[in-house]
């Protein structure tokens, strides 16, 4: 099998696993919002989502790379962070966040403040925010303490939200979704043992340009 060009791959997450009967309008809902986020020169989109736990340590993540590295020979660890990462599908530039905590509403809702401080300059004709999540335990549109904070989010900054979700099952069509491949197979992210009380890393990486820039204050 091999020589006629047939090697083992792993099986693409791409299908979804169900579908409610609104499916085909949220879509097409969310595809609308979308558009006129873009055009829309006061608007700005936004592409949120968190990944499992990665461990720290010199592990191999099934990545390539150019520079020769050795991995550990087992993958015990101590340590593990929880990635989240912001897109800006339209920009092509990704914030990474890594934190030492479980996935919570006030854990997006602070990571989503501090990338508005860091940027908000840069930003400053934005009047609205377009987020597009999928419906995550942590941040769907019933979760009461998500919707205190992002409500506490938009008065603090003076600015309109809008939180146009993906359909049940349908999370991959959320364009953050297709970065974390990108950064899993060139071992574009390896972070480092830190401070567990300490949640701050966070790395910005322009997807066009392929050039990471970190702050780890």
């Amino acid at each position: 099998m091999n020589e006629l060009g047939y090697y083992p791959a792993r099986i693409a997450k791409t299908k979804p696993l169900k579908t409610i009967p609104e499916t085909k309008a949220i879509l097409q809902q969310v595809s609308q919002i979308n558009q006129q986020a873009d055009v829309d020169e006061t608007s700005l989109r936004l592409s949120l989502d968190a990944k499992a736990r990665v461990k720290l340590g010199e592990f191999d993540r099934g990545g390539k790379t150019r520079v020769k590295k050795f991995a550990n020979d087992h993958d015990f660890a101590e340590d593990t962070l929880v990635p989240f990462g912001i897109l800006l599908p339209v920009l092509a530039e990704l914030f990474l966040y890594f934190s030492a905590s479980r996935l919570t509403s006030d854990l997006i809702v602070d990571c989503l403040a501090q990338w508005w401080e860091s940027v908000r300059e840069r930003f400053a004709h934005i009047r609205t925010l377009v987020i597009n999540q999928d419906n995550g335990p942590e941040n769907h549109s019933r979760r009461t303490q998500f919707l205190k904070r992002i409500v506490e989010f938009a008065h603090k900054y003076r600015l309109n939200i809008r939180l146009p979700y993906y359909p049940p099952y349908y999370s991959k069509y959320n364009p953050i979704e297709r970065t974390w491949g990108v950064l899993e197979k060139h071992s574009l992210w390896q972070p480092q043992r830190r401070d567990r009380n300490r949640s701050k890393l966070c790395q910005n990486y322009d997807l066009e340009r392929q050039a990471p820039t970190s702050d780890s204050d």
